[in-house]
């Protein structure tokens, strides 16, 4: 056995020592310590480079998660599981600290998602943004997605503390960090009046401490649907409508922000993540739906290749060049090794994961519009939102056939509109909190049980 000094605080006090075996993978020690690395988004592929960490005896910086422990080791690290990581706004927003009035109210906006949870702060009176920051959901220990995290929570319901409670207590501590963080740049707590919250159905349950069971399996019933607005502590709480067990908050707040479905011209929202979800409509009528896409549109990695946008562009070059067949099969020779880019390479299980999951996207866009007997060609606008979306290279997808062809320059990439919603929830609440009449009246499409979706689904695997 080894024994590792770990000094926290970065103030020479070793305090706290784990006892691991040789040989041990030093990121995966920390970990299982609770010492998780939030800038460590990559969760130890060596891709983000966010688990760094001084040791002494090696004298320099090394990467926890590259790096196995022989024998006993002083390390620092420079943020503890409290921190979380930054994120800026894609808008390019800074961080200045803003002068403002010791009692200006201050509002805080979080987008509750599987993988990270995104947040801004905002001064309530006149609407302005202050900061922004996000941090990856320690839920993530628990399963990757959110079929997942239901399973675990039943699994574990008469446990103390039981899995819903545990999830409860996660979410709340993640959430907790983002305010220290705040508070770093100056902004008291004291101040934080009103909190608005977006995210998915499951992710929102767990926010409300509310069981998840009834949507382990079908019909999916979720114990509510509807706004919440409540006060604790002196703060009010806004918790935002959804549609159904798989269509959330997230992406109707994103609807409502972008002011989808005003006018007889048909839309189309698409969130794209771990689970993509989609929202069609016009002023009088919409079908939203949601797939399961897994990691493959994470914006993740994973041991030994390369995911999210990244990877979807080295496949498209993949498929061009002739690479790869258009059934997804790599030709030889490197079918068996994989293809190289770079340090990683593309194996044939990512190839087969992309498929399946742009397979889902394009079945559930295709099926939402037969829903509605409408040609792909006539939706006037279609929204990329999320983070995978913001990076994706629409070149790539048209080429994988994620996107139809008939969405050619009519692409447009909006951000992470979930969040946007939930600030606006924060300066117009009596709106955000209410569907819109086309939204409550939109057909909820169950991709599981349409008798059409292995038809629409088998055609899409190819690329």
């Amino acid at each position: 056995m080894v024994r590792i000094y770990i000094d926290i605080h970065q103030n020479g006090s070793y305090e706290q020592q784990i006892t691991c075996s040789e040989g041990a993978n030093l990121y995966r020690i920390l970990t299982d310590a609770k010492l998780t690395l939030s800038r460590a988004v990559c969760r130890g592929s060596g891709v983000c480079r966010g688990c760094q960490v001084y040791i002494v005896e090696e004298g320099m910086e090394c990467l926890a998660c590259q790096y196995t422990v022989m024998h006993d080791i002083h390390i620092r690290i420079h943020e503890t599981a409290e921190a979380c990581s930054i994120l800026l706004s894609q808008a390019g927003i800074s961080e200045p600290k803003q002068k403002l009035k010791p009692d200006t109210p201050l509002g805080l906006a979080v987008d509750i998602g599987t993988t990270t949870i995104a947040s801004a702060l905002v001064e309530l009176e006149h609407g302005t943004l202050l900061a922004q920051a996000g941090c990856m959901n320690r839920q993530a220990a628990h399963g990757a997605d959110v079929i997942s995290r239901i399973q675990y929570t039943v699994a574990h319901a008469t446990d103390s503390p039981s899995g819903i409670l545990r999830m409860h207590q996660e979410l709340m501590q993640d959430i907790d960090s983002l305010i220290k963080h705040y508070e770093t740049l100056g902004y008291s707590r004291s101040r934080i009046k009103r909190i608005s919250y977006s995210g998915n159905t499951t992710m929102l349950h767990f926010l409300m401490e509310q069981p998840v069971s009834g949507m382990a399996g079908y019909p999916f019933t979720p114990e509510f649907l509807d706004s919440r607005r409540y006060e604790e502590n002196g703060i009010e709480h806004l918790v935002l409508p959804g549609k159904s067990a798989f269509v959330g908050a997230d992406i109707v707040a994103g609807v409502q922000y972008l002011k989808l479905g005003q006018t007889e011209t048909y839309e189309l929202l698409i969130d794209l993540g771990t689970n993509g979800e989609l929202f069609l409509l016009n002023h009088t009528r919409g079908v939203c739906t949601s797939a399961s896409c897994g990691p493959a549109f994470a914006n993740s990695v994973k041991k030994g290749t390369i995911y999210g946008t990244t990877l979807l562009e080295h496949l498209a070059d993949a498929v061009t060049k002739g690479l790869i067949t258009k059934d997804g099969v790599i030709k030889e020779p490197y079918f068996e090794t994989g293809i190289p880019c770079g340090e990683y390479v593309i194996t044939q299980e990512a190839v087969r994961e992309i498929q399946l999951a742009k397979a889902a996207i394009r079945t559930g866009i295709e099926l939402a519009a037969y829903e509605l007997r409408l040609p792909l060609s006539e939706i006037r606008t279609i929204y990329l939102a999320g983070g995978f979306g913001f990076y994706l290279n629409l070149e790539s997808a048209y080429i994988l056939g994620l996107l139809p062809e008939e969405f050619r320059d009519k692409v447009e990439i909006v951000g992470n509109t979930s969040l946007e919603g939930a600030i606006q929830a924060l300066l117009h609440p009596q709106h955000m909190l209410t569907l819109p009449g086309n939204v409550r009246q939109s057909t909820v499409l169950d991709l599981s049980m349409s008798k059409n979706f292995q038809e629409f689904f088998l055609h899409r695997i190819s690329f």
